[in-house]
């Protein structure tokens, strides 16, 4: 049966679904002219809270390569600042046929879903990331020879949205991740009661404090930004800023950390050089860092195919 669904994360979606879209994704990567006029007549509004470059241009990206249109939708100059997020989103949801939200808090999303009358995508937000988490295994999928469940991706940094996602999907699709950071990670904003009890249950994810521990092993090594995007350059951030940087110190990918490991270096940018990674290791043989990136392309393409065939909005 058809229906409307939803992506505030990948929670609710099976190994199958995700599967399905993974599969979608490669499928239009594979052959992209044969499927410009799959989204032919529909339009998606992109709803942002935060800065952007990758989410913003791959979803403008993939609607017009899919034969539809995408409109930008600035949170601060409309007037989801002025009135009840509900009122505009429902009036928004009358005039395209899918939302995409790039927002600062996942409350806000929660909304943002419950008065709209389209399909709504979680862009990003301050607890998942579900977007780059189907990227990060679709690029997985392109660069390891064998049955993903036998690779080891190993997440060093802060957790955060990025690793809060990359556990969902690594849990349904059975593949060994191992999770890196501080003993004592203050990110409460990121944190999810779902989440730490999927690290604490699955036997395909670990914690553990030092990367050392598990970085011999890795297939691949994945970083994000120790500070989230819009404090990183905030005067009124520099003490945190500063005492985060301290405390990540041991955790930056450098040549000393992989040095003689077999393994792909993964970062989902924004890059900040000198912090979360060295120049040299964004620039080594082993990065996959921009395939990765382009792939936001391919997997918003997957995602808006599988969202648009459930709803019934286009043939499955």
């Amino acid at each position: 049966m058809l229906e409307m669904r939803h992506i505030p994360n990948l929670k609710d979606l099976s190994t199958e679904e995700i599967q399905d879209i993974l599969e979608r994704a490669a499928t239009i990567k594979a052959n992209p002219k044969g499927y410009s006029q799959l989204l032919a007549g529909e339009s998606l509004a992109m709803l942002f809270q935060k800065t952007s470059t990758r989410t913003r241009v791959s979803f403008e990206v993939a609607m017009t390569e899919l034969g539809g249109h995408a409109i930008f939708v600035d949170w601060m100059t409309s007037n989801f600042v002025l009135s009840g997020i509900e009122y505009e989103t429902e009036y928004l949801s009358r005039n395209v046929s899918c939302i995409m939200a790039r927002l600062m808090h996942h409350s806000d999303l929660e909304k943002i879903i419950a008065a709209s009358q389209v399909p709504v995508i979680n862009g990003c937000c301050e607890k998942f990331h579900p977007c780059q988490a189907l990227t990060d295994i679709l690029t997985v999928s392109e660069h390891y020879n064998g049955d993903l469940s036998s690779a080891h991706l190993v997440y060093v940094g802060v957790q955060n949205n990025v690793s809060n996602s990359l556990a969902v999907i690594c849990s349904k699709l059975g593949i060994q991740l191992s999770i890196a950071t501080p003993e004592n990670d203050d990110n409460g904003e990121s944190l999810d009661a779902d989440i730490q009890s999927i690290i604490r249950s699955s036997d395909r994810i670990q914690h553990v404090t030092d990367p050392k521990e598990v970085i011999a092993t890795a297939d691949f090594v994945y970083t994000d930004t120790w500070i989230d995007m819009q404090y990183f350059n905030n005067p009124d951030f520099k003490d945190e800023k500063e005492a985060r940087v301290k405390q990540m110190a041991p955790y930056q990918i450098n040549e000393a950390l992989v040095r003689g490991i077999d393994c792909k270096i993964m970062h989902d940018m924004p890059i900040h050089d000198g912090y979360e990674i060295t120049p040299e290791m964004v620039r080594d043989s082993r990065s996959i860092i921009f395939e990765q990136a382009e792939n936001r392309l391919h997997a918003q393409k997957g995602l808006l195919w599988w969202l648009y065939a459930q709803a019934g909005i286009i043939s499955t």
